[in-house]
C-alpha cells in the first residue's frame, strides 16, 4: 500500500491548463467567482415540463448568453450547445497559457443524461463534414475540438468528479497528451420528477451545513477542464484522486464510504492529511449527507479538520448534477490560484454541531496549498480529487 509523504510528486501530477464554465452565475470563471462569492444566480420557476407535484418548482438555469441560436430549457440542443460553449472556453484558454495548438485529445463527458453520448466516430464525421445517422439532439454547434478517444462517465452527481480522475489517468498513462473533461447536465424531466420521488428536492433551496437544511436545489451547467502532462503557466495541478462505491441506502452517502474516497485521494496525491488546505464539500444540504460527510472528514482529518476550510459551492451554484464535480473543482482551482477562500453562503443558522469548524466563514492563517473536492451519486459512489497550488 502506498503511504502520504510530503511535498509534490511531479512524476504523478497532472497540469490544469484551461478552464470554461457556463453556471448559473453565468459565462466564465470569473461570473462563476463571482456567483460563490456573492450569490445571484439565476434561480426560476421550471416551464418546460409540470412541477405542480414535485413540492419544489424552481431551478439553476445558465443566463442569456446572447447567442442568437441558444436553444431554451428543454428543447434537444440545449445540452450539446453547452457542452461545446464550454469546451470551446476550455481550450481556447489552454492554447493561449500553453501556446500549444492542434494538440492530440481526447474528452471524458461526466453526465446524468439518459441520451448518452455520441461515439468518436460520431465526433470525427461531424468534423470531417460526412453525415453519419445523428443521435436526437446532438448536432454540434462548431468542429469538435478533440480527435481522440470519447468516454462518458454516468455514475449520477460523482459523474463530474470521476470525469476527472478518468482524464487523470488517460494523462498518466500516456494514452492521450492531452484531455478535455466536461461535466455537463440539463434541467430534465427525467432527473427532476425521479430526485423529487427520493424527496431529495427543497422547496426552499439549498442550505448546505444550516440547521434548517432540507435538500437539493437542481441546476444545469457545463464546466470544462483541460489536463495534459506539463506545463509551465498552469492554473493547478490534479495531484490524486480516489473513490469508492458503498452504501447502505441508495440516496443517503455513507460515512465509511466517504472516508475511503477521501484517504485514497490523499493516498494517491501523496499528502498526509494534515497538509490539506481547503475542502469544497459536496454538501448538497441534505439532512444526513452533510453529517456523513462532515464525519467522514473527521474520521480522515481528525484534530486537524477545524483548522481547514470545508466550503459548499451549491448554496450558491445549486446542484449541478453531473456537473457538480467538475464545476466545484473549478472553484477550487480558483481558490487555490486566487489564494483566497469563499464562504458558504447562507451560513445565518448554521447547525449547532458545527460551530467549531471553519466553513468557509475564517480567513485561514495563510493560502491554501492544497485544496480537495468531494462528490457523492446515488447508489454510493463517492469520489475525491486532490488538486495543488502551481507553483
Amino acid at each position: 500500500m502506498k503511504t502520504a509523504r510530503r511535498g509534490r510528486d511531479t512524476a504523478r501530477s497532472v497540469a490544469v491548463t484551461g478552464l470554461g464554465v457556463l453556471s448559473p452565475g453565468g459565462r466564465g470563471t470569473d461570473a462563476l467567482w463571482r456567483v460563490c462569492e456573492r450569490g445571484g444566480a439565476a434561480f426560476r420557476t421550471v416551464e418546460h415540463f409540470d412541477v405542480s407535484r414535485t413540492g419544489a418548482r424552481v431551478a439553476g438555469f445558465v443566463p442569456d448568453t446572447g447567442d442568437a441560436d441558444t436553444p431554451a430549457p428543454g428543447q434537444p440542443g440545449r445540452l450539446p450547445y453547452l457542452l461545446h460553449r464550454a469546451t470551446s472556453d476550455a481550450l481556447a484558454d489552454a492554447e493561449a497559457r500553453t501556446g500549444r495548438r492542434h494538440v492530440p485529445t481526447a474528452l471524458v463527458v461526466g453526465t446524468t443524461d439518459s441520451g448518452g453520448c455520441p461515439s468518436a466516430a460520431a465526433w470525427r464525421a461531424w468534423r470531417d463534414g460526412r453525415a453519419p445517422a445523428a443521435v436526437a439532439g446532438w448536432t454540434p454547434y462548431a468542429a469538435p475540438g478533440w480527435d481522440g478517444p470519447v468516454i462518458q462517465v454516468g455514475n449520477a452527481s460523482a459523474a463530474g468528479a470521476t470525469a476527472l480522475g478518468v482524464g487523470a489517468d488517460l494523462v498518466r498513462d500516456g494514452v492521450a497528451e492531452r484531455v478535455l473533461v466536461c461535466g455537463v447536465d440539463t434541467v430534465t424531466e427525467t432527473a427532476f420528477q425521479g430526485l423529487a420521488s427520493l424527496r431529495t428536492l427543497s422547496p426552499r433551496g439549498c442550505r448546505p451545513f444550516s440547521a434548517r437544511r432540507s435538500g437539493i436545489r437542481v441546476s444545469e451547467c457545463a464546466a470544462a477542464v483541460v489536463l495534459e502532462r506539463a506545463a509551465p503557466d498552469a492554473h493547478a495541478h490534479l495531484r490524486g484522486w480516489g473513490s469508492s462505491n458503498e452504501a447502505r441506502q441508495a440516496a443517503r452517502p455513507d460515512v465509511e464510504g466517504l472516508a475511503k474516497a477521501v484517504r485514497r485521494a490523499l493516498r494517491d496525491a501523496r499528502t498526509a492529511p494534515d497538509e490539506l488546505g481547503y475542502v469544497n464539500a459536496h454538501a448538497a444540504g441534505t439532512r444526513h449527507g452533510d453529517v456523513a460527510e462532515l464525519h467522514a472528514l473527521a474520521e480522515v482529518l481528525g484534530d486537524h479538520l477545524p483548522r481547514v476550510p470545508v466550503v459548499s459551492s451549491k448554496a450558491a451554484l445549486g446542484h449541478c448534477q453531473g456537473a457538480a464535480g467538475t464545476v466545484e473543482a473549478i472553484v477550487t482551482v480558483l481558490t487555490l490560484a486566487r489564494g483566497r477562500v469563499l464562504p458558504t453562503l447562507g451560513l445565518a443558522d448554521r447547525d449547532p454541531r458545527w460551530h467549531h469548524l471553519n466553513l468557509g466563514d475564517q480567513s485561514p492563517g495563510s493560502p491554501p496549498q492544497t485544496g480537495m473536492t468531494i462528490s457523492c451519486g446515488l447508489g454510493g459512489s463517492n469520489v475525491a480529487v486532490v488538486f495543488g497550488r502551481a507553483a
